[in-house]
């Protein structure tokens, strides 16, 4: 067998782990990802709250969605 000869530690501030975490969004039929801050789409305007409403797919204007695991409570679990 191999055995471990390195080992990398990120320490990385829960704030910044939320917001690359929590601004992730999705659409469904493609698998297409848009970031609230990163990559938003374009029906976001940055400063708004991100909904179904206003999160909405650049090619088909259909609703994005975020992953269950891609919420404040689920890092929390996650961390």
């Amino acid at each position: 067998g191999e055995a471990v000869n390195a080992v990398l530690v990120l320490e990385v501030p829960d704030e910044v782990l939320e917001e690359r975490i929590c601004g992730r969004w999705i659409h469904k039929g493609t698998g297409r990802s848009y970031h609230v801050s990163f990559s938003p789409p374009k029906s976001f305007t940055a400063g708004d709250v991100p909904t179904v409403e206003n999160m909405l797919d650049d090619e088909t204007g259909e609703p994005l969605y975020q992953r269950a695991d891609d919420t404040k409570e689920a890092l929390v679990k996650r961390l």
